[in-house]
C-alpha cells in the first residue's frame, strides 16, 4: 500500500476545507459519497500552495472552482459519450430481445468507446506529459485517472510544484466500506497503475526528512559514468523533490535488483541513516529465487568478500583478505518456474558487502540467484530474481523505528 506523502500538511486544511463546504451547503454528508484530497506544495517561487480534488464525479460533474480539473477534456468526453451512446443502448434493446448475437459487436463497440475516451487523458510529470498508451497498461480498471491523488499529483507537476504532503479521506455517511472522514492512502486497484508513470518512480512514502522509493530492476541507483547512464533513481527523485540534495543517496541496490531504497532529503538525514548503515542498525530483508532446490530450512551465511581486480565488478570469497560478510536466509517454498526447480528464499544481510547476498547463494548456498549474470546464468529476457522487500531504521527526525516494505513482483 502505498503512502506516497506524510499527510500531516495536508490533514488539517483537508478538515477545515469540508467543514467551509458543508457550512456552505456544497457539500452533504447524508447525500454525497466520494473521496476528497489536498495537497500541500512549493511552488518555484517558494510559496506554500494547496490544492483540493475528488474523485469521479461530484454531483454529477466533473469540473467545480474550488477543485483542481480532472485530466481529461470533459468537451471531448462528452462528444464521444453522446457520439457511441445511443448506438450501444439500441444494441442493449435489441439484445434483450433476443437478439443474443449482437452481444460481442455491442461489447466492441464499448471497448472502442472507452479506448478513446481514455486518449483524451494527459498526466503531466517532472518531464512532461504523457499519456495511457505512453504506460503501456494494457487492462485497467474503469476510472483509472479519476482518483484524487492522481488528479493532485499531475496538477502539482502541471503547475511546476514540488509536492511536500498529500492527505486524501473518503466524506460521507459512512454506508460504504469506509467511515466517515476516514483517512485513507492511494488505492492499489487505479492509483497504484498510473502515479508510478507520473513520479517516474514508485514512491512509497516522503517526508520533511526522507523519501522512500520502490526501484525498478534495471535502474541504476545513482548515475554512472557516461551520459548514457545519468538517468537513475536519484535523478528521478531529483525530479519530483527539486530541493532535496543534489546527492541524496545513502546506500545503493544493484542495477539488476528491486525494491525499498531511502534517500535523504537534507544534510542531517543523510548522517543518521547513512551511520545506522554504517553501526548495522538497520534491518534489511530480500526475496529471492534462487536455482535447484535447498534443503536446509535456515542458516546463516558467512563468507569475507572482496572485489576481483581481475574482473570488476564481480566479488569473491577470500578467506585471508576478505571483509566479514555475513547473512542469515529462511527458506519459504520449493516452486517450479519453467519446467525446473527453484527455491524461494528470504535474505537478511547483517553486514552490507557488494553483491554480497548474490555472492553467498552461489558460493554459500551453492544456489545462484535466477538470472544472476554475474554468480549464475541469465536466459533471454529473464531478471535477476532479487528483491529487497523491506527496510527498517531509526527515523532520523522523529527518533522511532519505521519499517517500509514492496510486494514482490516475482
Amino acid at each position: 500500500m502505498l503512502q506516497l506523502l506524510d499527510p500531516l500538511k495536508a490533514r488539517e486544511l483537508l478538515v477545515r476545507f469540508i467543514a467551509l463546504l458543508e457550512g456552505e451547503g456544497v457539500l452533504s454528508r447524508r447525500k454525497d459519497d466520494v473521496m476528497l484530497g489536498c495537497l500541500v506544495a512549493r511552488a518555484p517561487g517558494g510559496q506554500i500552495c494547496q490544492a483540493y480534488a475528488f474523485s469521479g464525479a461530484l454531483h454529477g460533474s466533473y469540473i467545480h472552482e474550488r477543485f483542481v480539473p480532472p485530466c481529461f477534456s470533459v468537451h471531448g468526453f462528452e462528444d464521444i459519450v453522446d457520439e457511441y451512446d445511443s448506438r450501444i443502448h439500441c444494441y442493449s434493446d435489441r439484445i434483450e430481445r433476443g437478439e443474443k448475437d449482437l452481444e460481442r459487436t455491442r461489447s466492441a463497440l464499448s471497448n472502442e468507446c472507452l479506448e478513446r475516451i481514455r486518449s483524451l487523458y494527459t498526466f503531466y510529470t517532472p518531464n512532461g506529459k504523457i499519456g495511457f498508451n505512453d504506460m503501456g497498461i494494457r487492462s485497467m480498471p474503469t476510472g483509472t485517472g479519476d482518483c484524487a491523488t492522481v488528479k493532485l499529483i499531475s496538477y502539482c507537476f502541471r503547475r511546476g510544484w514540488e509536492p511536500l504532503s498529500l492527505c486524501e479521506m473518503y466524506y460521507g455517511d459512512g454506508s460504504t466500506r469506509h467511515h466517515h472522514l476516514q483517512e485513507c492512502t492511494p488505492c492499489d486497484e487505479k492509483c497504484a497503475l498510473v502515479l508510478p508513470h507520473i513520479l517516474r518512480i514508485p514512491v512509497i512514502y516522503s517526508d520533511d526528512s526522507i523519501v522512500v522509493v520502490d526501484k525498478p530492476a534495471g535502474m541504476l541507483s545513482v548515475p554512472g559514468r557516461g551520459e548514457d547512464k545519468q538517468d537513475c533513481a536519484t535523478a528521478r527523485v531529483k525530479a519530483v523533490f527539486p530541493s532535496i540534495p543534489d546527492n541524496p543517496s545513502v546506500h545503493r541496490l544493484d542495477m539488476d535488483t528491486s525494491g525499498v531504497l531511502v534517500m535523504a532529503k537534507d544534510d542531517a538525514a543523510k548522517s543518521s541513516i547513512s551511520r545506522q548503515f554504517e553501526l548495522r542498525q538497520t534491518r534489511k530483508e530480500y526475496i529471492a529465487l534462487v536455482e535447484g532446490v535447498v534443503r536446509q530450512d535456515e542458516g546463516t551465511i558467512d563468507l569475507p568478500l572482496r572485489l576481483d581486480v581481475d574482473d570488476r565488478p564481480r566479488q569473491i570469497v577470500d578467506e585471508e583478505h576478505g571483509k566479514k560478510a555475513v547473512t542469515r536466509f529462511e527458506r519459504i517454498a520449493v516452486e517450479i518456474v519453467d519446467g525446473r526447480p527453484v527455491t524461494r528464499i528470504r535474505f537478511a544481510p547483517l553486514t552490507g558487502r557488494t553483491h554480497q547476498i548474490r555472492v553467498h547463494a552461489a558460493y554459500g548456498l551453492g544456489h545462484p540467484v535466477v538470472g544472476d549474470r554475474l554468480y549464475g546464468e541469465r536466459l533471454p529476457g529473464q531478471r535477476l530474481c532479487l528483491h529487497a522487500g523491506t527496510l527498517e531504521f531509526t527515523h532520523p527526525a522523529t527518533g522511532t523505528r519505521v519499517s517500509f516494505s514492496s510486494p514482490c513482483p516475482f
